[in-house]
């Protein structure tokens, strides 16, 4: 146990040797996504609705037009039936609610079909839109009801329902999409980050090998899996290093709201980085210089990180490239945060962090079994 500690500590000293690292491996990692955090929340907070009104000459339907205007959280623009899917891919609006021709008929009738919202951030995006005009169509419907088909009863009971909606929901929800878009995009970034660090931090046997000091090492009464142990506890470090410093500097820097408890999200970053340390020892043992692992690391990480919604969210992605996303940890990592989001318990998430774990002993003992049975140093360059 002293010779695990002893060779991970100097694996922490030679990869902070270069003051530059503690810049690289800490500071700059944290900066740049404390960054991406302040640029999600300059963002304009407002939902951009575009409304495709098809009854044009509908009193009711300009009604609820007016009532989607009043909200403080949407920003209102009318658009037309043929522009919708580019707006919406475009990201030019967050939504489209289209209002169909014969509303007003079936207001009074008591039979509104169901008011068809165009979006594809996913529900998380739209939830206040989608809320609201339930309530609206549901107020509605329950008057048709009650009038029984009389428009004079209907326009006393509608007359009272517009003053009631004018006053009751002005403050009643508070949005939480663009805090949590912001921390799982920002958390996405951080993945990449903790990827790239555990990958260069695991090339150091590369490193070792080439110079012959790996084989000298077991020499010593140290065998290999101390030396591969004492390499995944100083990348744990630095993991660990780097999420405590993202979740202090988010929460008592920026005073950002995640909407995940601080010790679960860390609990989450810390399984992932043992994900990212395992993966850096499998790229190292398939790799015969260190050229190569750093060419292998990046042909991996920068795709995978796109495919499983770490710089965007993965919904605007086909559906054969989320299903490829199932089968990359990111992903889970990710879904695990959104999950605490949603208001699940940390029980919950259990399963998604048994899959990091699954990734990470898969990566490891691929890894170990790939290193054993390869132990030439003639090639490193």
């Amino acid at each position: 146990m002293r010779n695990l500690f002893l060779l991970a500590l100097n694996t922490l000293k030679i990869t902070f040797r270069k003051k530059a690292n503690i810049i690289v491996y800490l500071i700059l990692p944290v900066v740049i996504v404390v960054f991406v955090m302040s640029v999600y929340s300059s963002m304009d907070s407002k939902l951009k609705v575009g409304i495709d009104n098809k009854a044009t000459n509908g009193i009711i339907a300009k009604d609820f037009v007016a009532a989607l205007n009043g909200q403080d959280k949407f920003k209102i623009q009318t658009v037309k039936e043929e522009e919708i899917n580019d707006l919406v891919v475009e990201g030019k609006v967050d939504c489209v609610i289209t209002i169909p021709a014969d509303f007003d008929r079936s207001v009074y009738n008591a039979k509104i079909n169901k008011i068809q919202i165009t979006a594809i951030k996913g529900q998380e995006a739209t939830t206040w839109v989608q809320n609201y005009v339930n309530y609206y169509v549901k107020s509605l419907m329950m008057i048709g009801k009650a009038s029984g088909g009389d428009k004079a009863i209907f326009n006393k009971l509608y007359k009272g329902f517009k003053v009631k909606t004018l006053n009751v929901h002005s403050n009643v929800v508070k949005d939480e999409s663009l805090n949590n878009l912001k921390t799982v995009q920002s958390i996405g970034f951080l993945i990449m980050f903790m990827l790239q660090g555990a990958t260069t931090t695991s090339g150091l046997i590369l490193k070792e090998k080439k110079e012959k000091t790996y084989f000298r090492i077991f020499t010593t009464p140290v065998n290999s899996r101390t030396y591969i142990g004492a390499n995944i506890l100083a990348n744990m470090c630095i993991m660990v290093a780097q999420s405590i410093l993202v979740i202090f500097a988010s929460k008592y820097i920026l005073k950002l709201t995640t909407g995940v408890p601080d010790l679960q999200l860390l609990v989450i970053l810390i399984l992932f980085g043992f994900v990212c340390v395992t993966l850096g020892i499998l790229l190292v043992a398939f790799s015969t210089t260190t050229n190569q692992a750093g060419a292998m690391a990046t042909l991996i990480i920068t795709p995978t990180c796109m495919i499983s919604g770490c710089f965007w969210p993965s919904e605007l992605m086909p559906e054969f490239m989320r299903k490829i996303a199932d089968f990359l940890p990111q992903t889970w990592a990710l879904q695990a945060i959104r999950e605490l989001q949603s208001g699940k318990t940390f029980g919950a998430i259990v399963p998604l962090l048994g899959i990091l774990v699954a990734f990470a002993l898969a990566f490891f003992l691929i890894g170990m079994y790939k290193m054993k049975s390869n132990e030439s140093v003639k090639s490193f360059i």
